[in-house]
């Protein structure tokens, strides 16, 4: 069977390879005696964006019916929420084209495939809500106590303000100062309005 692998991985993925994605996926054709037609790779995308240079073409070539399946590694790397999902399974659906991710052992060829993807992709999406919503219970819990220690503390010290204000008058730049102060770009915007 003619297949296509894809895999992602997304700027806050730091320290994550797409490398181990592509070994784990060729690895699993190979077991199924798949043919592989291309490889799909976006790098530096959420899981949450739909427009993605390597996902566009893979729909592109899906409709030219170039493949019978895609694989993944894990559904999030396909698509990281339950309506984004849905829409690209129902979109390959069209040209008879179904998704296999690896990790979890979905087929999407069954109604019991394409029913435990869509619940694991609301599952995912939940457990990303709840882990903002305890991130930001934190930093208002911390506020009312009054701890000043969340968050990055800033160096910006009566002296430090007084050097960028001077170098600020010397006609320095937004980056030049942040790079010699060594202070956050936030940090400088919320101490120069104008950079705002």
């Amino acid at each position: 069977m003619k297949v296509a692998i894809y895999a992602r991985i997304s700027t806050d993925n730091l320290g994550q390879d797409v490398d181990r994605q592509l070994h784990e996926v060729r690895a699993y054709c190979e077991r199924m005696e798949y043919e592989v037609v291309e490889e799909y790779v976006d790098e530096g995308f959420a899981r949450t964006t739909r427009n993605r240079p390597a996902l566009d073409k893979l729909i592109k070539d899906a409709r030219q019916r170039k493949f019978k399946l895609v694989v993944s590694d894990e559904l999030s790397r396909f698509a990281g929420t339950p309506a984004l999902l849905l829409n690209l399974l129902e979109e390959l659906k069209l040209w008879n084209v179904n998704l296999v991710s690896v990790k979890e052992g979905i087929d999407t060829s069954t109604p019991m495939g394409e029913m435990v993807a869509t619940m694991l992709s609301a599952i995912s999406k939940m457990e990303l809500f709840n882990i903002s919503h305890r991130v930001k219970s934190g930093i208002a819990n911390a506020r009312r106590k009054g701890d000043g220690s969340w968050g990055k503390k800033s160096n910006l010290t009566d002296e430090v303000k007084e050097q960028i204000l001077q170098k600020r008058n010397e006609g320095w730049g937004f980056r030049k100062l942040t790079k010699e102060f060594k202070v956050s770009n936030q940090t400088l915007r919320k101490f120069l309005p104008e950079f705002a």
